[in-house]
């Protein structure tokens, strides 16, 4: 698990299973020729409890002399404003403090036998597949897990046969949760069946680890096979069994995209493959942290990096720059055409200059957003617009649009709103004229 790394850092929260740990490796560091320091997150979730915690572990470690790390986090607060669940959320900002301080050393958990069982009934429970039910490894990345086959009995064991206090957190009590409920009346009921279940539960857990890691390299060997310089083959992805074009895909999204694929995304992915070989037709989809694949020409390509402006962009005569968008506005008179000019390049919007309420401005799209389309009279919500016009959901996120104090005014390549659509009423207009890509690329 070391694998030479001299540094480890045990992340520590009080109970009985992190200061086992960090008791056995501070027992071993001299034998491991490593260095130990611990590290604490306060998730604030359960008021002077949490704060107890945390002054029992700072307690212990100046009294050893180990280096602590602590750091305080809202994690509720987090998950509300990220849309996350708690357990996400407080997951995501424990990793991401231990990452930061570990450096090149290793992130030592005290995940257990009894953890890993849990994880594989819970994971059982939601219909995972094969990697789901491979639970908890052992080794992922910088982080090792050195107790994941001790159970919890052994673990409470050596506290108590080497006298090293821990706190007990009083939510682990609370059947309310899932996992406790299958740690306090599942697993219990299965020990009746099987007063031997948690070895046996190992052993089967292991065996899916191997099956596993064999169908991953031959995904590997696959993914050498179906690279292509225009991209991925998709008709040739379809052609693979279920179990290995499922990994494929996940290795695809990872490797171009940074992304861990799950399995609704990676279904969806496969059905767009499969439609492809069926019917030949393209398809974009948009993976998470706006990031976009599609099937064209027979390949899976990876747009570029698409993220949204997040500030509006107040427009002035002349050549404005937004994004890689440049917006033309000019004014004359009303003896020009005024039909609308559109194009998969460029758009040419007319528009009634004296209907214009406030500062004009141009903005990526929001969820809110609609337009009144003048010849049908009718009023429709910009997502679905777009989608009608078959713009691509990369495009429709950076797409710009007009708009003034009232709203929309216009939306690139869906049109004119009706409230300030030149009439023949019409005396001064205003022509705006939004071309993709910016004038110094354009020259």
């Amino acid at each position: 698990m070391l694998d030479g790394a001299d540094k480890v850092i045990v992340a520590l929260s009080g109970g009985s299973d992190s200061m086992a740990l960090l008791g056995i490796l501070c027992s071993l560091r001299e034998k491991l020729n490593i260095e130990i320091e611990a590290a604490h997150v306060n998730h604030c979730l359960r008021g002077a409890d949490s704060d107890n915690d945390e002054s029992f572990v700072r307690q212990w470690c100046r009294e050893n002399g180990i280096k602590l790390h602590t750091f305080r986090a809202q994690v509720a607060a987090v998950a509300e404003e990220t849309g996350e669940s708690v357990e996400e959320a407080g997951r995501r900002i424990r990793y991401d403090f231990f990452s930061e301080i570990a450096g090149d050393g290793k992130i030592a958990t005290a995940h257990n036998l009894s953890d890993r069982i849990e994880t594989f009934i819970f994971n059982f429970t939601r219909g995972a597949g094969l990697k789901g039910l491979c639970s908890i490894p052992p080794v992922r990345g910088n982080i090792i897990r050195p107790l994941i086959e001790c159970s919890k009995e052994d673990i409470e064991y050596y506290c108590k046969s080497n006298e090293i206090p821990y706190v007990t957190d009083k939510t682990n009590a609370d059947v309310t949760y899932s996992r406790n409920r299958i740690r306090h009346n599942v697993v219990s009921e299965l020990k009746i069946i099987n007063p031997s279940f948690e070895e046996c539960a190992l052993r089967c857990i292991d065996i899916l680890n191997e099956d596993e890691a064999c169908l991953n390299e031959l995904a590997v060997e696959q993914l050498k096979k179906l690279k292509r310089p225009e991209g991925y083959d998709a008709a040739g992805i379809a052609a693979l069994p279920m179990s290995l074009s499922n990994r494929v895909i996940s290795l695809i999204i990872e490797k171009e995209a940074g992304i861990n694929a799950e399995g609704s995304l990676i279904r969806q992915i496969k059905n767009a493959a499969d439609s492809f070989a069926l019917s030949g037709l393209g398809k974009t989809i948009q993976l998470p942290q706006n990031r976009f694949m599609r099937i064209r020409r027979g390949f899976i390509e990876f747009p570029q990096d698409v993220t949204p402006l997040d500030k509006e962009l107040q427009l002035e005569t002349g050549l404005n720059e937004f994004g890689l968008f440049t917006i033309e506005l000019s004014f004359s008179n009303n003896n020009i055409d005024c039909s609308q000019n559109i194009s998969n390049d460029f758009a040419v919007y007319n528009i009634d200059c004296d209907k214009i309420i406030g500062n004009l401005t141009a903005r990526s799209r929001n969820a809110s957003d609609a337009l009144r389309i003048p010849k049908r009279n009718v009023t429709k919500s910009l997502r679905k617009l777009q989608n009608e016009k078959g713009i691509s959901p990369e495009l429709r996120l950076i797409a710009p649009v007009i708009a003034d104090d009232e709203g929309i005014v216009a939306a690139y390549l869906c049109g004119v709103d009706k409230r300030v659509a030149v009439t023949s009423q019409t005396e001064n207009i205003l022509r705006i004229i939004i071309t993709e890509g910016r004038k110094a690329d354009n020259d």
